[in-house]
């Protein structure tokens, strides 16, 4: 499900458009759509951490990535780098298939803090709203 289409569309802060993706702003979370083909470094990546701080106060808490669509990640760059992501409190994953599923078992053994998956948009914000309160 897309971010615009869920039940709490309305309560999204901002949303930007890149080359790579779209990313909707809910309080102390981005909500990541990153496009159909898109390869993902940590630049790219941080790129995309940094428009939190522009459109809010403060770095990003819990960071959402809705992969609706197929994209790849450079894992060694983000190997190299995610030690600079301590900030993150969780790095969240909706999966909707099988396929990305055992992408995502792979890309693991690469991310140095911590990765929690879900089957839908909806249970992801609602672990993170819990999280945040805990």
């Amino acid at each position: 499900m897309k971010t615009l289409k869920s039940s709490f569309a309305s309560e999204i802060d901002a949303t930007v458009s890149l080359k790579i993706g779209d990313f909707h702003f809910i309080e102390n979370m981005i909500i990541a759509e990153f496009k159909e083909g898109s390869h993902i470094t940590f630049n790219k990546f941080n790129e995309v951490l940094e428009l939190k701080n522009e459109t809010h106060n403060g770095m990003p808490q819990f960071f959402i990535s809705n992969r609706i669509y197929s994209y790849s990640v450079d894992l060694m760059d983000i190997l190299s780098n995610s030690k600079n992501l301590k900030f993150l409190s969780a790095y969240v994953i909706v999966s909707y298939n099988h396929l990305t599923n055992k992408v995502i078992e792979l890309e693991d053994a690469y991310f140095s803090f911590p990765r929690k998956k879900f089957e839908t948009l909806e249970e992801a914000v609602t672990w993170v709203r819990c999280e945040k309160t805990t």
